[in-house]
């Protein structure tokens, strides 16, 4: 589904105004996928488990498309 997000709009220091704009799933996905591969790629060898090896590779494979 997607997600509405909002631009903050300042002049002088102030909000003004807030424009809307949406993100579309696919977007949504490849955010999720880069904050996986962000986070397991931050382990060290020894912290890395198999499944983790398995989520970092769905992740990546996400980005390929």
């Amino acid at each position: 589904m997607p997600e509405t997000r909002y631009v903050e709009v300042y002049k002088d220091g102030v909000l003004i105004d807030k424009e809307p704009y949406e993100v579309s799933d696919e977007q949504l996905e490849r955010e999720a996928a880069e904050r996986t591969i962000a986070e397991l790629s931050g382990l060290a060898d020894e912290d890395l488990k198999v499944p983790q090896v398995g989520k970092f590779l769905k992740a990546l494979a996400r980005l390929r498309r």
